[in-house]
């Protein structure tokens, strides 16, 4: 039972009307709760003009694409938006890079339907996406999807810690004198 409808009943029950000020904080914070779960499911943030010009579904398509190509369970979502945000940027900038993420978007969709009936988005199985994107890794789509998500998610020091990495040791003389012996990751 969610809060608001607690909220009603106990206001009944105490014989108390629910005022004005109790239903407005009451629908906005369940307003609030309903934009956070529709608002951050695609790879470029929802509000960013690339990501209103690939459309709702194309951001989820390129998310999905994202977790398939760099598959991290252990990863939430944000990390793979926030390697993104560059990228939605020169986007914007750039039409021929808008271009090549809708046509991209577009492939992979003609792709998945020819082999699955269904959108990429709507492809259930993890190993059938995958047989998608091997069709079209040569792209320079995929490619540019694939090196951006590298470069962002394995240089992002906030996350070396959920992959065991300690991080780069040059600055500190190299691990011979820093934890070489324990070694767990390799």
């Amino acid at each position: 039972m969610n809060n608001d409808k607690k909220l009603s009943q106990h206001h009944k029950a105490s014989g108390h009307r629910m005022s004005r000020r109790v239903f407005i904080a009451g629908s906005g914070a369940t307003l609030v709760g309903s934009v956070a779960i529709f608002s951050g499911i695609g790879l470029f943030a929802p509000d960013s003009r690339a990501a209103m010009q690939i459309g709702e579904e194309g951001n989820r398509t390129l998310l999905r694409m994202a977790r398939d190509v760099y598959p991290h369970d252990s990863l939430e979502d944000k990390y793979y938006q926030q390697v993104m945000v560059p990228l939605a940027k020169q986007a914007e900038a750039d039409p021929k890079l808008m271009d090549l993420l809708i046509i991209g978007i577009a492939a992979l969709n003609q792709e998945s339907r020819a082999r699955y009936g269904t959108t990429y988005l709507n492809i259930g199985a993890e190993e059938e996406r995958v047989k998608v994107l091997k069709a079209i890794e040569a792209s320079a789509f995929f490619q540019k999807i694939k090196g951006d998500l590298m470069m962002g998610i394995y240089n992002n020091p906030e996350i070396w810690e959920k992959f065991g990495f300690g991080g780069s040791s040059w600055q500190h003389g190299g691990y011979i004198n820093r934890g070489y012996d324990e070694i767990d990751w390799i």
